[in-house]
C-alpha cells in the first residue's frame, strides 16, 4: 500500500509539471504577441505621434476661451490672483447693457463683470457707455467695444 501511494505521489507530480509547462508556454506566447503588437506601431504609429503645429516635445495648451486650469488662483500667502491686468481688447466681451436716465448711471456687462462709467476692466477704463457700445480708453488709445447683434 505504501508502494502504492508512491506511485500515486509521482504520477500526480507528472501532471502537475505538465500543467506548469503549458502556462509557461502560454504566457511566453502572449508576451511575443504583446511585444509584435507593440512593434508594429513603429516609429510614427500613435504612440508616438505629434500633433500638427507642434515641436516634438513641446506642448501648446489651447483654451478654447475657457481660463487656464493650471493656473493657480490662490497665492502662498493665501490672497486670491487675478489676471485682468493681462487682458487683451480681444478678450473682453461685452455682453449686455442697461441704460439709465443719464451718461453716469449707463451700465455696462463685460466678461461677466457690471460696470460703470470711469470703472477699470483689466488696463482698460470705461469712457462712455451708448445704447450699443462701451468706449474704452487704454492711455491715450480709445477703444469701441460693440455690442453684438442678437443679443
Amino acid at each position: 500500500m505504501i508502494l502504492n501511494l508512491k506511485h500515486h505521489i509521482i504520477q500526480s507530480e507528472g501532471k502537475d509539471q505538465s500543467l506548469y509547462k503549458k502556462w509557461y508556454i502560454y504566457l511566453l506566447c502572449m508576451g511575443l504577441f504583446l511585444l509584435m503588437i507593440g512593434y508594429s506601431f513603429g516609429e510614427e504609429g500613435i504612440f508616438n505621434s505629434i500633433p500638427e503645429g507642434t515641436e516634438q516635445g513641446h506642448f501648446v495648451y489651447d483654451d478654447h476661451g475657457k481660463r487656464d486650469p493650471f493656473l493657480p488662483l490662490v497665492d502662498g500667502n493665501g490672497f486670491i490672483i487675478t489676471y485682468e491686468d493681462n487682458l487683451l481688447l480681444t478678450d473682453l466681451v461685452l455682453e449686455g447693457i442697461v441704460l439709465g436716465g443719464d451718461d453716469n448711471t449707463n451700465l455696462a456687462i463685460i466678461n461677466g463683470k457690471v460696470l460703470k462709467k470711469g470703472d477699470k476692466i483689466g488696463p482698460f477704463v470705461v469712457l462712455h457707455i451708448s445704447a450699443k457700445s462701451v468706449l474704452l480708453g487704454k492711455g491715450k488709445q480709445k477703444f469701441d467695444l460693440k455690442l453684438k447683434k442678437g443679443e
